[in-house]
């Protein structure tokens, strides 16, 4: 029996260390869907933010900028939202911004009764 004793030491360290690669494995793998999870969620949270703001910010520049033309409210708007997000540590690109505005823009506009021209 003290013959096989180093043979069964090595068997069972190669499962041991089998057993340890294949926990890696799993732990990498739930890893890097946690990770996607985040990405998603993360980003959802934040475009949720910027469309509340964006929304914000577009009837803030109606009401405020009345005789004021669309350049003007724009750039109050994009003013209002980016200083809210730059407190909140949201990094947020111009044209996604500037999109979400336009957007508010659309659905605040399409909400008011149309004046005659």
């Amino acid at each position: 029996m003290a013959h096989l004793q180093p043979y069964v030491l090595m068997i069972l360290q190669a499962l041991v260390g089998l057993l340890a690669a294949f926990l890696l494995g799993i732990i990498a793998k739930l890893h890097r869907k946690l990770n996607v999870w985040l990405d998603i969620h993360t980003t959802s949270g934040q475009r949720d933010l910027l469309d509340k703001l964006a929304k914000e910010a577009a009837a803030l520049a109606e009401a405020t900028y009345i005789e004021s033309g669309g350049p003007q409210k724009l750039e109050a708007a994009f003013d209002y939202i980016t200083s809210r997000i730059g407190k909140l540590g949201i990094e947020v690109s111009s044209e996604t911004i500037r999109a979400a505005i336009e957007k508010a823009v659309l659905d605040y506009n399409t909400g008011q009764p149309q004046e005659s021209r």
